[in-house]
C-alpha cells in the first residue's frame, strides 16, 4: 500500500509588538477565499526548511526580519476527490526588527487583537486565532478552504 500523497505546505505568522500589544495584519488580494485582515505568510518552497520559509515569507511581505519563531499549531485542509492535502504551520514572535513596508499581494497594518473580528477577517481566520492565542492546537477542513473544526492536542508541549 502506497502511503505517500501530494501535500502543499503553507505557514502562518503572528507577529506582536510588545510595546503596543498591536499584531502585523495584510488584506491579502490574490487569495481564493474571503478577502480580509490575516498574518502574513505563504508557501514553503520544496526543500526549504520551514523555519527558513517563515521568515522568508514575512520579510518579503512585510519587510520586517523575524526572529524566535514559536510554532503554536497547525491547520489542514483536505481536497479528496484530487487526492491531496494542504497543512498550514502557524508561529507567532515578538521579536522583529526593520520597518513594516506595504506590499503586492495585499496592504500591512498595526492592529489591536480586539480589533479582530469574523466580519473584518479572512475565511476561517477567528478559528486560525484561536491557535495563535493558545486556544487551540489543530485545526481541520474536509474539504479545501473550507471551515475549520478546532481541536486541542492532549499533550501539549508546554514548559513545565
Amino acid at each position: 500500500m502506497d502511503r505517500t500523497q501530494p501535500v502543499e505546505l503553507v505557514n502562518m505568522c503572528m507577529i506582536m509588538d510588545p510595546a503596543t500589544q498591536k499584531v502585523v495584519v495584510q488584506d491579502k488580494t490574490d487569495v481564493a477565499w474571503k478577502f480580509g485582515h490575516t498574518f502574513p505568510g505563504g508557501h514553503v518552497e520544496l526543500g526549504e526548511p520551514i523555519e527558513a520559509a517563515m521568515q522568508r515569507e514575512v520579510y518579503e511581505e512585510t519587510g520586517l526580519t523575524v526572529s524566535q519563531l514559536q510554532s503554536c499549531g497547525l491547520v489542514e485542509w483536505f481536497d479528496q476527490p484530487a487526492g491531496y492535502r494542504k497543512i498550514g504551520f502557524l508561529f507567532k514572535t515578538d521579536h522583529f526588527s526593520g520597518t513594516l513596508k506595504q506590499s503586492a499581494e495585499g496592504r500591512n497594518l498595526w492592529l489591536p487583537l480586539s480589533a479582530l473580528n469574523r466580519d473584518n477577517t479572512a475565511e476561517s481566520f477567528m478559528e486560525m486565532l484561536a491557535i495563535f492565542t493558545g486556544q487551540a492546537t489543530v485545526a481541520t477542513a474536509t474539504i479545501m478552504n473550507g471551515p475549520l473544526t478546532l481541536s486541542t492536542l492532549a499533550n501539549q508541549c508546554d514548559d513545565k
